[in-house]
This record gives structure tokens, C-alpha cells and sequence, in this order.
């Protein structure tokens, strides 16, 4: 992830959390189709693929979460982010660059309220 974020500055990167329970087994880089320094969105029908593909894994894996950098700001959800994030069950990982090493923190979104997750 945070390699991603350096490949994808001074744009947000982001892309998915992917595993079966509570456990990620890996991400999948997605492109940022907004190519925007404080927003991302993920291409929707991309999504849906990925979606499918995963179906048809044995057993089968699903979308954990959804993670995203931020190249100039903290590693904390923007009201960007909080009004975006469609899905409450994801955890949502937010890589910051502003700082050397990045820092990377963990969060669940749901109803307009923030709520740390530890992350493993």
C-alpha cells in the first residue's frame, strides 16, 4: 500500500482489502479515476468485476475494505471520506505521506462517525 501511494503522488492512490472473516489476505490496486490530489474514486465497473472474480474463488474471498492515501494530510478520514464511504462494514486504511515514514491507520465509517480499527 504505502508503495502504491509513492507510485501514485501527488494523486491519491487506493485500492481494496481483500480476504475471507476478519482477515486480509491482500490488496488489489485499483486506479484512481478521479487522478485528484485529495479524492479518489474507484471505477465502478472495475469493481464489480473484482466482485465476481472473487466469488468464484474456492472458498471464496470478498471485499474487506478499501484503502487510499493521503499525499499532504494526515492519516485520518476527511469529511470527504466520512461522506463517500458507502460501505459501514469496510474497514477503511489511510496511508499518509506527509510524514517520513508514512503513517498508515485504520477506521470504520459508519453514519458520519469515525471509530479507530487496530490494525495487524
Amino acid at each position: 500500500m504505502i508503495a502504491h501511494a509513492r507510485r501514485a503522488a501527488p494523486a491519491e492512490c487506493c485500492g481494496f482489502l481483500v480476504g475471507r472473516g476478519r482477515a486480509v489476505i491482500s490488496t488489489v490496486e485499483m486506479d484512481n479515476v478521479s487522478a485528484s490530489p485529495t479524492a479518489f474514486q474507484i471505477d465502478a465497473a472495475e469493481h464489480i468485476e473484482l466482485r465476481r472474480l472473487l466469488r468464484r474463488a474456492r472458498p471464496p474471498l470478498a471485499i474487506l475494505g478499501v484503502y487510499h492515501s493521503h499525499p499532504v494530510s494526515e492519516a485520518y478520514p476527511s469529511e470527504t471520506d466520512v461522506s463517500q464511504c458507502f460501505y459501514p462494514d469496510w474497514v477503511q486504511v489511510i496511508i499518509s505521506l506527509a510524514t517520513q515514514p508514512p503513517i498508515v491507520q485504520g477506521f470504520r465509517i459508519a453514519a458520519g462517525q469515525v471509530e479507530p480499527v487496530a490494525l495487524r
